[in-house]
């Protein structure tokens, strides 16, 4: 911190040089600036000088100390302001701190109390400006943030997690005036992917920052459009504008896009919301049309309106059914899946793209739960399959041939579940044979080594060899007892420990019982 500029105001030449003289003001980081011997003379210095620090008299022509004190700090609320004041003063001066003077010292003055007051100013200027500066930098980290938070602002806004007024405080607070005009808007979702499947996911990142990039560009003359990333590293485009068709901007924007990167880009557009509070569900509508379109194509601009008929009830999806259908596909449970489905469809659908909705969703949790299962390409039902199930023009069909979708993805998953646990089953063999001789395998130990639960190992050893876990492994370790039977001299308490039995006795009772006669018996042939 440089020196710290000090103005004298006083009408008497003595005392205001009995303040110039009583310390030395350079030593203390201060520089008396100049001197003032009435409060006129004295607000004309305060304008030239910019002091930091005035040390001024109450009683003085004109206009008295307090007064120029107010006057000073109403202009200037950075300046500190020292009264000078005598004994029977006090109790005025000290009414003098309520208008935001800093201190003030009795006459006459002396070193000491001048050094205590100037040592209180410089530590608290220093904070001051210390606190200045911070603050300085966070307007600053705030301003370079500006962008970030605002986009924040209208994710949480498509999400639905604010209220009106919460929505209208911070419109205001980032310059949104178009939130604040009561005019109708429109949403549009951007889906952009590569046509070629051997990109890393930097590539997809890149791709999509540029697409974005190019589509501000596009939509960068007109105000009342706005365009964000949305979570799922989509482009979001949020218009005011009723003078434009949204959907033709949309379509010249894909080709646009399409031509600068050769990528796909589907574009789904929901209905105009005249709510401002209402956006989640233009925006879920506007995700909803591109879902549906992936089916049929890439490459297309799909309005929501063009799904659903406006003149009918908003298909609701039901969440939990939904997801117990995902959960019966999963683990491959046809006869409980239909029942699922049908429970999905029980409901009076006043058309036909109504029930295309619902057969959409269930489309959605077969591909999701396929996608999970890592199911093969040639495992899918083709295209037409799903054509025709969102193109048929009666319910009967249409249902027929969901139900036919369903039972395929089902089937083929509960195939690739057995296949995996026929496997499960393989290795959990090997790994019983490779560790025979040790006394501590047993379903928990064999359970943990495969990472799977005793219960679920010991449904699938029941399943896939007709034995108990307990049953397959005795037998196995009764086998390699008579084959050392057969071909070594072993003792039997040491074939009991190559079979991991130790406890002779144990292991006499448990070989009589496998094979009905004793060890000396099977060995002597008898």
């Amino acid at each position: 911190m440089g020196k710290l500029k000090v103005l004298i105001v006083d009408d008497e030449h003595l005392i205001r040089n009995l303040i110039r003289m009583r310390i030395d003001w350079e030593s203390q980081g201060l520089m008396i600036v100049g001197e003032a011997s009435n409060a006129h003379e004295a607000m004309e210095k305060v304008d030239e000088l910019r002091p930091d620090i005035i040390f001024t008299d109450i009683y003085m022509p004109y206009i008295n100390g307090i007064e120029f004190s107010g006057k000073v700090l109403e202009k200037y609320p950075d300046i500190k302001i020292v009264v000078v004041t005598g004994h029977d003063e006090f109790e005025y001066a000290q009414q003098s701190i309520k208008i935001g003077i800093f201190d003030f010292i009795l006459k006459p003055i002396h070193a000491s109390d001048l050094l205590h007051v100037t040592d209180k100013l410089k530590h608290k200027i220093d904070e001051e400006r210390t606190r200045n500066k911070e603050l300085e930098k966070l307007k600053k980290d705030l301003e370079r943030n500006f962008p970030y938070l605002r986009e924040k602002f209208l994710v949480q806004w498509l999400k639905g997690t604010l209220s009106k007024d919460e929505i209208h405080e911070k419109a205001e607070y980032f310059k949104l005036p178009v939130f604040l005009s009561g005019a109708a808007y429109q949403i549009a979702v951007i889906e952009v992917s590569p046509i070629s499947e051997k990109q890393t996911e930097e590539q997809l990142i890149l791709l999509g920052m540029e697409c974005r990039a190019k589509t501000a560009a596009f939509l960068q003359n007109d105000p009342q459009v706005l365009v964000i990333p949305d979570t799922q590293n989509q482009i979001v485009i949020i218009s005011f504008n009723q003078d434009k068709n949204l959907v033709t901007d949309c379509e010249s924007l894909q080709t646009y896009l399409i031509d600068a990167y050769k990528c796909l880009v589907s574009i789904g557009i929901g209905r105009k919301r005249e709510k401002i509070q209402e956006a989640h569900l233009g925006y879920q509508e506007a995700c909803r049309a591109i879902h549906y379109k992936a089916f049929v194509g890439h490459n297309q601009v799909v309005c929501f309106e063009d799904i659903v008929d406006n003149r009918e009830e908003h298909y609701r999806s039901d969440p939990e059914l939904l997801q117990q259908l995902h959960f019966c596909i999963s683990v491959g449970s046809s006869e409980r899946a239909m029942q699922i489905l049908t429970q999905i469809f029980d409901v009076s659908f006043s058309s036909v793209s109504q029930f295309r909705m619902a057969a959409m969703d269930v489309i959605n949790e077969c591909q999701r739960a396929a996608m999970e299962q890592h199911m093969e390409e040639e495992q899918m039902p083709n295209t037409e399959t799903m054509v025709s199930i969102l193109t048929a023009d009666n319910l009967p069909d249409l249902m027929n041939t969901l139900e036919s979708y369903v039972l395929h993805m089902t089937r083929t998953i509960q195939s690739i579940n057995q296949a995996r646990e026929g496997n499960l089953i393989s290795q959990v063999k090997e790994y019983l044979e490779n560790h025979l001789s040790d006394p501590q395998v047993g379903l928990a130990s064999t359970a943990a080594a495969f990472y799977i639960s005793p219960g679920h190992l010991r449904r699938l050893m029941k399943k896939e060899t007709g034995q108990t876990f307990v049953e397959y492994l005795t037998n196995l370790r009764m086998k390699k007892a008579e084959n050392l039977l057969k071909t070594t001299g072993l003792k039997g308490y040491e074939i009991g420990m190559q079979v991991g039995i130790v406890d002779p006795h144990y292991f006499s009772v448990l070989f009589k019982k496998a094979t009905g006669r004793s060890m000396n018996e099977y060995r002597s042939g008898k």
